[in-house]
């Protein structure tokens, strides 16, 4: 941002004649520029240059600005704004502007500024995502990170991994293992460019946090029965250690099931043949719950198998 600050000072006596526009006298004197400040030494190429002018008009007239800016010497054709565009500009360069100041009859002489130079400007991560959107405890994480130069350096990056608030991981691998991880920890990264002569500001990201994982039933309903009643041990595991409670969702009449055991028990029919489907859910505290399915049949009274599993 261009900032501006003219000053006026006034000395004449009461004798002294106003200047006026197409009548200008002896006595107007010219505006003067006293200096000329970059506002930022040396120059970097994060946004437009500007200059700080101090100036003033001994009859306290407004005073306004004219420029022309230089680089390593030579005129840049056109620039003749408050502000020079940094992409006009390299790594290296002297840029210099000239001053010239004007009142309402007349302009004040040429003031040039001493020549400052374009230093190195650092590289910045312009976003940072984690990936995948969704994750459970023990998948990968990934940082997608982009930065940019604007030397054109080669940029190199860090990473800062935190697990809640705490940093885990540092280093240059892009990525994190949530192994150990529970539900609803909250990962981030902080991401720091570098180029080979000093590290650009660090962008952190926003936090990702950690999914419920599901539970999965491991036991395999029995493939036949003897006596009047079909029994079976329904054994799920939760890789949180959630506590699981297991339902019927589908069932033929009179099975049940033991919501905290899992056992599942079904008198048999004497009289009925046919084939019966089962529905089995296992739930965990957060609501995530696994299904196993399997369908039992009578071939004759009094006799059961089961038949077609399906989990």
């Amino acid at each position: 941002m261009l900032t501006v600050l003219v000053l006026w000072s006034c000395t004449r006596d009461s004798t002294t004649t106003t200047s006026h526009v197409g009548g200008a006298t002896s006595d107007n004197r010219p505006p003067v520029v006293h200096s000329v400040t970059f506002l930022h030494n040396p120059i970097q190429l994060k946004g437009p240059v500007a200059v700080q002018v101090l100036a003033d008009d001994p009859e306290r007239e407004a005073v306004s600005l004219q420029y022309q800016w230089y680089v390593d010497d030579l005129p840049l054709a056109g620039q003749t704004n408050p502000l020079l565009p940094a992409e006009l500009l390299r790594r290296g360069q002297m840029v210099s502007v000239e001053i010239v100041p004007v009142d309402s009859t007349q302009k004040g002489k040429p003031f040039r500024s001493s020549a400052i130079a374009v230093g190195n400007t650092p590289p910045q991560v312009t976003s940072v995502t984690l990936a995948p959107l969704t994750a459970q405890p023990g998948e990968r994480v990934e940082a997608l990170a982009e930065a940019s130069d604007p030397d054109h350096d080669r940029t190199d990056l860090t990473y800062r991994w935190f697990r809640n608030t705490t940093t885990v991981k540092e280093g240059t691998e892009s990525y994190l293992d949530t192994t150990g991880f529970v539900p609803r920890d909250q990962i981030a990264v902080e991401v720091t460019p570098y180029d080979p002569q000093e590290s650009g500001g660090s962008l952190r990201s926003i936090p990702l946090i950690l999914g419920n994982r599901v539970p999965k039933i491991v036991s395999v309903p029995p493939a036949s029965t003897t006596g009047s009643q079909y029994e079976y041990r329904v054994n799920a595991v939760d890789p949180d250690g959630d506590r699981i409670t297991y339902q019927l969702e589908s069932a033929p009449p009179g099975m049940m099931i033991n919501e905290q055991s899992g056992h599942l028990a079904w008198p048999i029919p004497s009289n009925q043949t046919g084939t019966f489907h089962v529905k089995v859910l296992a739930k965990d505290e957060q609501g995530a719950a696994a299904f196993q399915e399997f369908d039992l049949t009578l071939a004759t009274p009094s006799s059961q198998s089961a038949v077609g599993v399906k989990s």
